[in-house]
This record gives structure tokens, sequence and C-alpha cells, in this order.
């Protein structure tokens, strides 16, 4: 049996050496497992679990979200006096990335031959001067 902490260290070795972290456009912050620096305005990656039940084949949810920052006004023209517009298009550059890393070849991400990661569903949500790509990724194991 795996503890939700495990599940969550699983996830973060993956995501550390995939695309994600070495593509020349990463993300400007910091792979974080549960919290990330409160007054962060970087680009954090972070790990949250929502715990894993204790059948012979355990299931959870593992929240990963991705934080970008709005769109600057003195650097785009034209969106207003404030800093309230997503930067959809960053967004959806890493969103992609994530997609690409958890879908593998037949929509699911294995780990070893018991490890199974699948995204079940994403949005997106308004964080202050940033918006982030919340991803819901169901987790099984068979250990």
């Amino acid at each position: 049996m795996l503890i939700s902490s495990e599940a969550v260290d699983i996830i973060y070795l993956h995501l550390k050496n995939s695309e994600l972290f070495t593509d020349p456009k990463r993300p400007t912050g910091e792979l974080c497992k549960g919290d990330r620096s409160e007054d962060s305005k970087l680009e954090d990656v972070v790990i949250n679990s929502l715990g894993l039940n204790r059948n012979p084949v355990q299931s959870g949810y593992i929240y990963l979200n991705l934080y970008v920052n709005n769109l600057d006004p003195t650097k785009v023209p034209g969106i207003g006096n404030g800093k309230n517009i997503r930067d959809s298009g960053r967004l959806k550059y890493l969103s992609k990335i994530i997609q690409k890393i958890f879908e593998g070849d037949d929509g699911e991400l294995w780990i070893g031959s018991d490890v199974c990661f699948e995204i079940e569903s994403d949005t997106i949500e308004e964080d202050g001067a940033q918006h982030y790509a919340s991803f819901k990724i169901e987790f099984n194991t068979i250990k």
C-alpha cells in the first residue's frame, strides 16, 4: 500500500525529469510538493494529493496546478490598466506539455507496471495577479 505522499513523490520525480522542465520555455518557478512560497510571482508547478483509498487496487486523485503570471499592461498595449488578463498563450503552451506527459501512447501514464496516472479534467482558475491551470489526475496502483 502506498500513502498519499508517496504518490506525490512519484509524480514529482517523473515531472522533474520530464519535458516540462527540460523544455527551453520551461516554467520559471519551482516544482513544489503541497505548497509554494506565499509571495511567489513565478510559474510554479504544485502537486497536491486528495488521498488514496486502502483497497487492494488503490485509487485517488492528485491535483497539479501550473501558475502563470497575467499579462502586463505596460508590455501588452490595449488590454487596459489592470493586471487581470490571463496569459492564455503561455497557459496553453505549458498545459499542452503536461497533457503530453500524462497521456503517453494510450491516454495514460504508467510508471513501472503497477502505477497509473490519467488526467480526468483540467480547468483554468484565477489567483490574483496569476491564473493557473489545474489538472485533476486519477491515480491507481496495484501495489
